[in-house]
């Protein structure tokens, strides 16, 4: 933790995970697997998320998307296709009347088929180096910030930065039980960005109380 970024007077932040918190996940038929969408086609926003991220925009917070995307490192997709899905998100997400205020990708995979990405580096979440170079560029205080995700890496990379964290998930003990294997715990478990969205607004507003039901309770 001693090098993190510390900025007084800091800006506050939203990060967000992108597959599965903005977007929905995609079943591929060709390898039987739910994954990340592919191409634009596939792109398709979960209900709300637009206006949950308007809900970020009000309360005067940074909203920036950290995202493992090793698509391109795999062969699955181009620079070109992940672009245009981004495009898709914005747009999606301007007709909520959202707006990011910037968007940060992990492209590489140490099993990568593409030499150039093939390498074990810091910003693959679950470590914490997305928020962090973020943090360094925009004058951002972590341990004021929030970071929503469904996947364990998320909760694992905000705490690493400092952050306060929220699971997208259901409320179910396997989830306990995996969060606690992997030794990482959420501040925070809501059902989607309209929740995460009510927990922000309270505690940017220093109403912790109306927040209690949404602590995971079976922390060990």
């Amino acid at each position: 933790m001693g090098n993190l970024p510390s900025f007084e007077n800091g800006k506050h932040a939203v990060f967000l995970d992108r597959d599965g918190v903005i977007n929905r996940m995609v079943f591929h038929a060709e390898f039987g697997i739910v994954d990340s969408p592919a191409n634009p086609d596939q792109f398709e926003l979960m209900p709300g998320a637009g206006e949950a991220i308007a809900e970020f925009n009000r309360l005067g917070l940074l909203v920036i998307v950290v995202s493992n995307q090793p698509g391109i490192a795999k062969g699955k997709f181009t620079a070109e296709l992940l672009d245009a899905m981004e495009e898709k998100m914005i747009a999606g997400i301007a007709a909520g009347g959202g707006k990011l205020d910037a968007i940060y990708n992990c492209l590489h995979h140490p099993d990568a088929l593409v030499e150039t990405y093939r390498i074990r580096c810091d910003c693959r979440k679950p470590r914490p180096g997305l928020l962090i170079a973020a943090a360094r560029e925009r004058n951002i205080d972590l341990s004021k910030s929030y970071m929503i995700g469904d996947g364990i890496t998320d909760i694992a990379a905000g705490s690493g930065a400092g952050a306060s964290t929220l699971f997208v998930n259901s409320r179910k003990c396997y989830n306990c039980d995996s969060l606690s294997e992997h030794g990482v715990w959420p501040d925070y478990l809501v059902a989607d960005l309209g929740e995460a969205s009510e927990v922000i607004r309270s505690l940017e507003a220093g109403d912790r109380n109306s927040v209690q039901h949404f602590e995971l309770k079976c922390a060990p």
